[in-house]
């Protein structure tokens, strides 16, 4: 595949930096990823494997061409310095013999001006330090000064909370359109009227979590576990819920589509105890 392809591909053209190609990336393999597409399409699984391929190959090419149009210039840069430097220790070394004279003398007469000048400046600057001296001798008994803080080795190493445990973690109303979040743990977080559109929420735990009002458009929720989580009217409309464990979940007022059309994928769902949409407990 050519760069010019890879740029197509991506959508960007040649002055694209190493962020929109990063930005892009993201879109088309979230766009193409298998785990998005029906396991019993054999078809349509492939041609996303390989398209896949594609988008990982333009990625690469893109990156690399991002990163040399920024080594360039630096390349010049330093070049120019190189060359700058060999000229001027040229000229330096042929320089005539009259104009290394009267340089000579310019030294002398500069050298007799600044000893003049440096014992004028020592004797001040003695005096100065002086009277600095006797100011903070004198602070010293009248501020005494703050000792300085103990260090603990121990507190060195304090193990960090992990980012993917985030039970009971609140996110309401919280914009997390497109977010990554696989695996995540949100267990009775509050996600009420968050925006979760698009978001990747593969085998995200969110077992009694609060998703009153969230939007949830387009996620990608497969095996996602959400027992006993509350979605009272949360917008699941193009979500993928396949595999996802709804066992006790509260859907009343869930929009899931318009009219009689179902739009979510509830391929292999467990709805046991869950209360539906229309108020109506399923019964397995």
């Amino acid at each position: 595949m050519e760069i010019e392809q890879c740029y197509q591909l991506f959508g960007l053209t040649s002055n694209a930096t190493l962020e929109d190609v990063n930005k892009a990336y993201k879109a088309l393999a979230m766009q193409w990823h298998p785990d998005r597409i029906p396991r019993e399409n054999v078809q349509l699984q492939l041609q996303a494997q390989e398209k896949l391929k594609e988008i990982n190959y333009a990625r690469d090419s893109l990156r690399k061409a991002a990163e040399q149009k920024v080594s360039v210039p630096h390349r010049h840069s330093h070049q120019n310095k190189h060359t700058y430097q060999h000229q001027t220790k040229y000229h330096s070394k042929y320089q005539s013999s009259s104009q290394g004279y009267s340089q000579q003398k310019t030294v002398e007469r500069t050298s007799e001006r600044y000893h003049s000048y440096q014992s004028r400046s020592q004797a001040h600057s003695y005096q100065t330090y002086q009277s600095y001296q006797s100011r903070q001798q004198t602070s010293k008994h009248t501020h005494p000064q703050p000792e300085p803080p103990q260090h603990h080795p121990s507190s060195e190493h304090q193990p960090r909370p992990k980012t993917t445990d985030l039970t009971g973690a609140d996110f309401r109303g919280a914009n997390l359109r497109e977010k990554y979040l696989e695996g995540r743990n949100l267990s009775y977080a509050n996600l009420n009227n968050a925006d979760l559109t698009d978001a990747f929420l593969h085998r995200v735990n969110l077992q009694g979590a609060n998703l009153q009002g969230a939007n949830l458009f387009r996620a990608n929720l497969f095996q996602a576990n959400l027992q006993n989580a509350d979605l009272r009217g949360a917008n699941l409309i193009g979500a993928d819920l396949s595999g996802a464990d709804l066992t006790g979940a509260n859907l009343t007022g869930a929009k899931v589509g318009f009219g009689e059309k179902i739009m979510v994928k509830l391929t292999n769902v467990i709805l046991k105890g869950a209360t539906m949409p229309n108020g109506a407990v399923y019964k397995s």
